[in-house]
């Protein structure tokens, strides 16, 4: 028999002459990773966000408002909360493991400065929601016509679009999902083979999308965004 050895990615068996090829050996490649996380992996950790956007609405608008509706949605998914956790994990990282891009933020592991990292990493994020949600809410207003939410029946509101105690929610409910239910989550997502997660990841992403992009048509078509169903409990 024969012994095989292995060289330069090649099988390769003893002959006439040297080594004969007998067949090749192909490493796998590694999945596409984003600081450290596998991208299809943080895809779909932003894709459960905007699943869990929806929900938070939808809850929100039956005990304040009494409807449960589709949000402008065809699909359960709010594209700007997912957006929001890629734009937080991408720029600043996790709350213990805060940076900017590649630059670690105090980078030694002391309780003091792991305090630090919590108080700005949640500064950031109230700034963000705060101007973001205005922004995003007037933006709508000028371009389509359109008032997507409102927020006057609420204390402290700055303009229609936000207010203090929706930005502090939104603020700690980050704040939380990015601290404790990030870590666990990559590591479940994780245990999906690479191709499955990348076939996921894809499928749901161009679905969201074109969602997301029916509802800019119709905006601009209609002045309005589409309502495909509501069910109102007053």
């Amino acid at each position: 028999m024969q012994d095989l050895e292995e060289k330069e990615g090649r099988v390769t068996a003893p002959g006439l002459g040297g080594a004969m090829p007998v067949g090749t050996v192909s490493a796998k490649k590694p999945a596409k990773r984003i600081f450290g996380v596998r991208a299809s992996t943080l895809f779909l950790i932003c894709y459960i966000a905007a699943f869990l956007g929806w929900w938070v609405e939808n809850l929100f608008r039956t005990f304040t408002a009494g409807v449960f509706d589709s949000r402008h949605q065809l699909l359960p998914f709010l594209g700007a909360y997912g957006f929001g956790i890629f734009v937080m994990f991408f720029v600043f990282g996790t709350p213990s493991e805060m940076r900017i891009f590649k630059k670690r933020i105090l980078p030694e592991r002391t309780a003091k400065n792991h305090i630090l990292h919590s108080v700005v990493y949640c500064a950031v994020m109230f700034c963000l929601i705060l101007f973001g949600e205005m922004g995003m809410g007037l933006l709508f207003e000028k371009v389509f016509g359109v008032k997507a939410w409102n927020y006057t029946n609420i204390p402290l509101h700055i303009t229609q679009y936000t207010s203090l105690p929706t930005t502090i929610a939104f603020t700690a409910g980050i704040f939380l999902l990015m601290q404790f239910a990030f870590p666990h989550a990559v590591k479940l997502i994780d245990k999906i083979p690479d191709k499955t997660a990348f076939i996921l990841a894809l499928v749901l992403g161009i679905l969201i999308a074109a969602d997301w992009l029916l509802m800019i048509i119709s905006g601009l078509i209609n002045g309005k965004f589409p309502d495909y169903w509501a069910i109102k409990f007053r």
